[in-house]
């Protein structure tokens, strides 16, 4: 077997331990409880409109939520992930394998779409339910919405792994990811963009999140370009930005792990678990 496929087939074994781990353990059924929680505010929110062509807050809301559950799969779930296999010594045992840390990155990338995408199945099914028309209804705009997913995904892993590597404790880490909360506030996911002021709106517009919430948007509701920035959508500059953050950040999040597990040792490791015990976190 060569070394592209030897390092492939352990990435793929470790993508298939890692989703059934995860989802036949007690966070995983949480997720249900969240898709509840989601489908209850659709529910109250239903009947209202933004903006004067009376676009339905429903269906824009959910929307954000999609492009949320991705960016928080993509970013926070891939960062908090690494954080924890600094701090157990999963990334040293990598290190140790020839070709580990490329692995491991590819098993990120194998398991980040269905992390992003299990967890708002449910929220899918009860919003077809609820909001008839929500969801595409021919080919053609149903592989679009797999292009975009698979994009976006592309597009924020790499940012969260190298959040994962550049943060040395989950406290350091928490921080950023409130930052990133704020961000995704300001970028139109579940309100429209041009409600802010103009310099929030240039801001949103430099991080994918905003990209990523547009291109959901013009593909499950292509009438809603009157409240994008400009008013109307911009299909190839979406598509554009999105590509670029993903080549930006598979270039860097390489080099960032292989330098983090340079520096990684069995005492860190030690040092990292009396930490835990210690303080818990």
């Amino acid at each position: 077997m060569s070394p592209t496929a030897a390092v492939l087939s352990a990435a793929w074994q470790q993508a298939k331990v890692v989703l059934i781990r995860k989802y036949t353990s007690f966070a995983g059924v949480g997720s249900l409880v969240l898709a509840a929680v989601i489908l209850g505010v659709l529910w109250f929110i239903r009947d209202a409109d933004f903006g004067e062509e009376a676009i339905n807050a429903g269906v824009y809301v959910f929307t954000g939520f999609l492009a949320f559950g991705i960016i928080a799969a993509a970013v926070m779930g891939v960062a908090g992930e690494l954080q924890t296999e600094r701090e157990d010594g999963t990334l040293l045992r990598a290190k140790a394998v020839p070709h580990g840390m490329t692995g491991h990155l590819i098993a990120k990338l194998i398991v980040t779409p269905f992390e992003a995408v299990l967890p708002i199945l449910p929220v899918v099914v009860g919003a077809t339910l609820l909001l008839p028309g929500v969801m595409p209804t021919s080919v053609g705009p149903w592989l679009l919405l797999v292009v975009v997913f698979l994009l976006a995904v592309a597009a924020m892993m790499p940012w969260g792994a190298i959040l994962g590597s550049i943060f040395r404790t989950m406290l350091g880490l928490a921080w950023a990811m409130i930052a990133l909360y704020a961000v995704a506030f300001i970028s139109g996911l579940f309100f429209p963009v041009v409600a802010l002021p103009t310099w929030l709106q240039w801001m949103a517009q430099a991080t994918p999140i905003y990209w990523i919430g547009s291109a959901l948007r013009m593909i499950l509701l292509p009438e809603a370009g009157e409240l994008e920035f400009g008013g109307e959508y911009r299909v190839g500059l979406t598509l554009i930005v999105l590509l670029g953050w993903a080549i930006v950040g598979m270039a860097l999040a390489p080099v960032l792990l292989r330098r983090m597990a340079r520096r990684q040792s069995g005492s860190q490791v030690a040092a990292a678990r009396d930490r835990l015990l210690s303080r818990g976190y």
